[in-house]
């Protein structure tokens, strides 16, 4: 943590603990924010301005208009916003951070911990009027995807990044505080506060006086559309496949590519409209860049057939997954070739976003072939 002489702008990050990525059925725990003190200057990520900014709120009739000895050497301090076009309104949102160092960052005042001589004064006054649109402010707030890096800190669950700023800083305004966005009201508010609070010269370390500089918050997220209801339940709509033939013999392995490769083809055309329009499926030789990967493998046990396992990442507090990011499918060896493309078809039907046999492509719905003379050995009866 810079000391309070040093006059470097120094990024802090607040992160937040999330479970990206696994296996079906993974509930990830609640998320906690954490502090990260890097130890060396950096440019902040910014975020992307809206077209419908909130209206202005207007100072306090309790703000000090003279010159104060800040870093911007003057008051008030203008916060502007650039907000997300995701129909939030942020305005109120930041209003509530100041307000809160507005009331509690004195060391004349009863603060947080009930002791008045417990409460660490602010490196200068506080004065911040929020100014959604305007087009010179000394404070740009971001609200922004995510933040990828904050200072030394580029981890990938940052929710919010500032400098720590003093009374001896030199500052080239805008000076950006960037929050991460999906988050509800009251963790917005919080890590607002916590960011504001660096811009005072508050540390970590005053979280005795303010709980809110402490290196850990609670955090909720708003909820997002489950990948079940989506259209389109991939965040990348390019999928790479990757098929392992290691457990096929030489001899059969060309009858297995011309099966597969029938699979693909029939999803590429649109799976008689099953496929999303904006889904391709993409055959890959090198596994590592794969989504998807096909084994045939010998099942142990339990019935010949094919087995399938979505992955994907939840980004809000239930366990259910908001996106999908590809899956494995194994097929029995024992099947042999003639019928692995009519197996993995089906499994790559769930992979897609099929909950059950109803919902998939019309040749996966039930186990009569007869009726689908395409899917009985594409390697000899080309289609």
């Amino acid at each position: 943590m810079p000391s309070p002489a040093d006059t470097r702008l120094h990024s802090l990050a607040l992160a937040v603990l999330v479970v990206l990525s696994g296996c079906a059925g993974f509930s990830p725990a609640p998320p906690v924010a954490e502090g990260t003190a890097p130890d060396s200057p950096a440019d902040v990520v910014r975020g992307h301005p809206t077209s419908n900014a909130s209206a202005v709120s207007p100072p306090s009739s309790d703000v000090d208009f003279r010159p104060a000895r800040n870093p911007w050497n003057h008051t008030p301090l203008v916060v502007a916003i650039d907000a997300l076009d995701d129909n939030r309104t942020y305005a109120p949102l930041v209003t509530s951070a100041i307000e809160y160092w507005r009331s509690n960052a004195s060391g004349d005042s009863e603060g947080a911990s009930g002791d008045s001589e417990d409460v660490t004064p602010p490196a200068y006054n506080p004065a911040f009027v929020v100014v959604p649109n305007a087009s010179d402010p000394d404070v740009r707030v971001s609200v922004v995807d995510s933040i990828e890096s904050c200072g030394a800190y580029d981890g990938p669950d940052a929710v919010g990044c500032a400098p720590l700023l003093d009374a001896a800083s030199s500052v080239d305004a805008p000076v950006s505080v960037v929050v991460a966005d999906g988050y509800d009201d009251a963790t917005t508010v919080s890590v607002l506060t916590h960011e504001f609070g660096h811009l005072l010269g508050y540390t970590h370390d005053d979280a005795e006086s303010h709980p809110v500089m402490g290196t850990h918050l609670e955090t909720t997220r708003l909820p997002v559309a489950n990948a079940s209801t989506r259209a389109v339940p991939f965040r990348d709509e390019t999928l790479s496949v990757y098929v392992d033939l290691s457990n096929v013999s030489d001899a059969e392995r060309e009858a297995y590519d011309a099966e597969l490769d029938h699979t693909l083809r029939y999803y590429e055309s649109g799976a008689d409209g099953f496929t999303p329009e904006a889904v391709e499926l993409t055959r890959v030789s090198n596994r590592s860049r794969a989504q998807v990967v096909v084994r045939v493998v010998t099942f142990r046990e339990g019935p010949s057939g094919v087995r399938w396992r979505r992955t994907g990442e939840s980004v809000d507090d239930d366990p259910a997954y908001e996106w999908y990011t590809g899956g494995t499918i194994l097929v029995d060896t024992r099947l042999g070739p003639s019928l692995v493309d009519w197996y993995v078809g089906a499994g790559v039907g769930y992979l897609l976003g099929a909950n059950d046999r109803a919902e998939l492509p019309p040749p996966f719905r039930d186990s009569d072939l007869r009726d689908d003379p395409s899917w009985r050995g594409v390697a000899n009866e080309t289609v």
